[in-house]
């Protein structure tokens, strides 16, 4: 996740509304606003060319910041707030207030993720499944990863940022459920009786189907970008050929024009040389003539 250096408020908000427009227009954009750099002499202009195009799950998240400020200030809060309440449960405070802001923030992540695949499916087309869960890991990491904090402030991502660590979202529920992480490993919470133990348990499971998800999305990406290379490979090689077959009937339209032009070239020669002949003819005829006389 590239940190940009702080610049003049108008240059962040150039760059903010380019990350947030139609992401069809993003190279141009970046390219016509880093020549007006160079042109002013603003030393930001190769900062500016340098700036990332985003893959689709993490433009959708721009959008999601252009389109949907309120969900996304919704979503950031909750976080925080669930950060906040997880440090009163650590020192023994009330758990009810981080459950709800865990809840809040999953439901905004759950709310957006639609929003978002709504918004790619307006632009470019129904994404797929890997797109949408990178877009859901995005939303996550806004939420529960305090690292992600500048990135919220400035609107916008030039990539798709890492998911919030297992022992962020366990410590988390693991507080909500009215335990303690310090604690968790030497005194682990009593269990119901025919329950499954612990939520822990639960968030490693989700841990592990959220790590086969991205491995199995990883693997999608890398067929359909190797079945993308193949085809731009194949319409490369067809307009080869079309071009050398161009170049080969422009050849031979040359050639024809060049033979018609010698044909006609050596019909004149014969019809000047048949005259020429006629002309020896009647020369010699009017000599013996002259020689007889």
């Amino acid at each position: 996740m590239r940190q940009m250096p702080a610049r003049a408020p108008k240059i962040d908000d150039e760059v903010r509304d380019l990350y947030q427009g139609h992401l069809g227009d993003f190279t141009a954009g970046r390219q016509a606003l880093a020549k007006r750099l160079r042109q002013a002499g603003d030393a930001r202009a190769a900062e500016v060319a340098g700036l990332a195009k985003p893959p689709l799950s993490a433009w959708a998240v721009n959008r999601l910041f252009a389109r949907e400020p309120k969900g996304v200030a919704a979503l950031v809060g909750a976080g925080e707030r669930a950060r906040a309440a997880q440090r009163k449960v650590v020192a023994k405070g009330d758990p009810a207030a981080l459950r709800q802001a865990i809840e809040a923030a999953r439901a905004e992540v759950e709310r957006l993720t639609g929003r978002g695949a709504a918004i790619l499916t307006e632009a470019e087309r129904a994404p797929g499944e890997a797109i949408v869960e990178r877009l859901r890991t995005n939303l996550e990491a806004l939420a529960f990863n305090p690292a992600t904090a500048p990135v919220a402030e400035r609107g916008w991502l030039d990539e798709d940022l890492e998911p919030p660590g297992f022992e962020v979202l366990a410590g988390l529920q693991l507080a909500a459920a009215g335990g303690r992480p310090a604690a968790a490993a030497k005194t682990p919470p009593a269990k119901p009786a025919g329950k499954k133990p612990a939520t822990v348990h639960g968030f490693e499971e989700g841990r592990r189907a959220a790590v086969a998800r991205r491995e199995r999305a990883a693997q999608e990406d890398a067929e359909r970008r190797e079945r993308a290379r193949e085809a731009v490979e194949r319409r490369e090689r067809i307009e080869q050929a079309k071009a050398e077959l161009r170049r080969a009937e422009t050849e031979v339209d040359a050639r024809r024009r060049e033979s018609e032009r010698a044909d006609r070239a050596a019909e004149e020669a014969r019809g000047k040389l048949e005259r020429s002949r006629e002309a020896a003819t009647r020369a010699r005829e009017a000599l013996e003539t002259a020689e007889r006389s």
